[in-house]
This record gives structure tokens, sequence and C-alpha cells, in this order.
């Protein structure tokens, strides 16, 4: 199956990023990655410049969940994600066209609750705060030589979640896809890593899509062979109910790594 002409990115958003009644896996889910953003930029936002510092979100699919928390510490975010169809549900969000997904649960959830800023005019006014510093939303592909479609300058920070263990079929492609990245960064830039560990499929509908089986070992050890220093790697298990019957996935745990590239 090809990502480009088979898969259903509605049908993804409606499984993964439901609405506040989702099942405790997805948010649980939804919980340990928000919170681990957020701890994240509280802990090095100083090792940057707030007011002109770029990220690069590197194969967002359609969800911009992992920018809510991200996007007060930065000026600028290119969004970038492999099929068309991603690409057109990152801009009806932004552009507030109807069919958009309605992301006020995760708004909600991340600011109020998460960030502790009270009041629908704090996440209202984080959404389109998001909205104005995504500024441009662009194709990439890791398995190309030049994995985006324009060339821009290093940025300081690029955030990927959920993207390479998909898109390689082979460690030695994983390894040499976290080094691409890594030469998007400036030096001294960080890179931060949502992972699902030792998966092989996840289902979205009735299509069963294949996953490069990974472990934390092996993630520290492709950010090291590319010149990375591991600040964060945290570990949420899935629950045991999701190990013993893996219907939508089969995946063990879901892993957040944060690096900074080495000062050169």
């Amino acid at each position: 199956m090809s990502y480009l002409t088979e898969f259903d990115e509605r049908e993804y958003l409606t499984i993964f990023y439901s609405a506040s009644d989702g099942s405790q896996e997805e948010k649980g889910f939804a919980l340990f990655h928000l919170k681990q953003v957020i701890q994240f930029y509280k802990k090095y936002n100083s090792k940057w410049n707030n007011s002109t510092a770029r990220l690069l979100e590197f194969g967002g699919g359609p969800s911009i969940a992992g920018l809510i928390s991200a996007v007060p510490h930065v000026n600028e975010i290119i969004f970038s994600a492999h099929t068309e169809g991603e690409r057109k549900e990152v801009e009806l969000w932004k552009f507030e066209k109807d069919g958009a997904h309605d992301w006020s649960d995760h708004f909600k959830f991340a600011v109020n609750e998460l960030e502790n800023i009270t009041g629908d005019a704090a996440w209202q006014d984080r959404e389109n705060f998001l909205r104005q510093h995504i500024t441009a939303i662009i194709g990439c592909d890791i398995l190309q030589d030049y994995p985006l479609s324009i060339k821009p300058d290093p940025f300081e920070i690029i955030s990927t979640s959920l993207c390479l263990e998909v898109a390689c079929s082979t460690y030695l492609e994983y390894k040499a896809a976290v080094k691409k990245l890594v030469t998007l960064l400036k030096p001294g830039g960080f890179l931060t890593m949502f992972v699902v560990e030792r998966q092989t499929f996840y289902m979205v509908g009735k299509k069963r899509w294949s996953c490069l089986y990974l472990t934390l070992e092996q993630v520290k050890e492709a950010l090291a062979d590319a010149g990375m220093v591991v600040l964060v790697a945290e570990c949420d298990p899935a629950p045991m109910n999701q190990i013993q019957n893996p219907t939508v996935s089969d995946y063990k745990a879901v892993l957040f790594v944060a690096a900074q590239r080495v000062e050169f």
C-alpha cells in the first residue's frame, strides 16, 4: 500500500485524535505526549532566542497536537507532511475552512489543564497564535536525499512524531533518516522525537500499515551516531489490555526523546 494514494487522513484523525470522550488509551497517549512537550520547553527554552527561533515539524501528518505547547517558545513554525491529503487537513484547520478537524479539546486540555492557564480565552488565543505562527506547509520525504520540498535555513528546533518508524523499512534506513534530520539543525539545535517502541503494525480502519520495530536503545544509538547528545528519554508503557489484545496496533510503549546537536 502507498501512503500517497491509500492513506485515509480523516479516518486516522478520528481514530487517534478523537475528542475528549475517547478511550482511556487515547487519553493516556495524548497526556504523555503533551506533558513531555510542556516539560521539554519549560526546561530548555532558555537555550534559544524565543523571538527569532524557528521550528520544523517534520512528517507531522494531519496532526498539529504536538505544537500546541511548543508555539509560545518559537517565532515561526514550518510544518511538513508527506502526503497532499495530510497537508490539506492542516491547511483546512489553519485557514478555518469548513470540514477542518476540531482540535479544541486538545487546546483546552493542553492550555487549561496541563499548563494551568484558565479560561476559554487562553486556549482560543493559543489556537489563533498557532495558526499565525505556522508560516508554511510543505512536502517532505525522509527517504529522499534532501527530505524537504524547499531548502530553508537551519532550524533551532525540529520535532517529529510517529514518522520515521513508518517511513523506514530497516534500521540502517532509520539511522540514515535521523542523520538527515540532524543536518537541518543549527549547531547546538534540538531534536524532539515521539516514537512508538516495538511496534510492527497499526490499523487505520481496515487497512494495516507496517512499522519498523525499534527499541529505546536503538533510538539512542541512532541519535549518538548522528552527533546528538540525548537529554531526555521517557517511556510510557502501553496498557496491558492493549498488549494482550493488539487490535489497533501492537506497540509496547511510547517514547519521548529529546537530544541536542553537538556544537562545532
